[in-house]
């Protein structure tokens, strides 16, 4: 599960990198320029500056050119666009490496958990040698037990404290 912070990164990058890309076509005042689209006998299409001898057809198409400058300005945004995007793409791929292993530590202390309180449910019944008899009758339990009881539930307190820090670490990337 990813927060809410990690979409609006991706979409902060995405106008980012939308804002950059229609800077770089818009930015420069272009010059319109004309070639011409040819179809030769044989049917192939040619692009030129002027309309080839014996075509079938020769159309203009109108196309829009760039000073030195402006293609250069162009080519320079291009490069920080590429440049921001390695970045944002590197940071989330990171990002959600680190979810990954984040939501890995929650589960494994999750079934530290389970396994811990399974075991102290389990070690509430004594086990043999754990009872003494009473000189009147009956029996009553040993210390033996009671210190095994009490490392059980302290391996459940520390399994407790561990999904807690695996918790807090998961919310600490939010």
């Amino acid at each position: 599960m990813m927060p809410m912070n990690y979409r609006n990164t991706i979409r902060a990058a995405t106008i980012l990198i939308a804002i950059l890309s229609a800077g770089c076509a818009v930015s420069a005042a272009a010059h319109a320029e004309t070639i011409y689209r040819s179809i030769g006998p044989n049917g192939g299409v040619t692009y030129s500056a002027r309309p080839v001898p014996g075509a079938r057809e020769s159309t203009p198409v109108d196309i829009e050119s760039l000073s030195p400058e402006q293609r250069r300005a162009g080519l320079l945004l291009l490069q920080q666009d590429k440049a921001l995007s390695a970045q944002v793409k590197a940071r989330l791929q990171s990002r959600e490496a680190a979810w990954r292993r984040a939501d890995r530590e929650i589960v494994s202390a999750q079934k530290a958990l389970a396994a811990a309180e399974s075991a102290l449910q389990k070690g509430r019944t004594p086990h043999p040698g754990e009872r003494r008899g009473n000189v009147g009758g009956g029996s009553r339990l040993t210390e033996a037990y009671f210190q095994r009881l009490q490392q059980l539930e302290t391996r459940v307190k520390q399994a407790k404290a561990g999904l807690d820090r695996a918790y807090r670490a998961r919310n600490a990337l939010k």
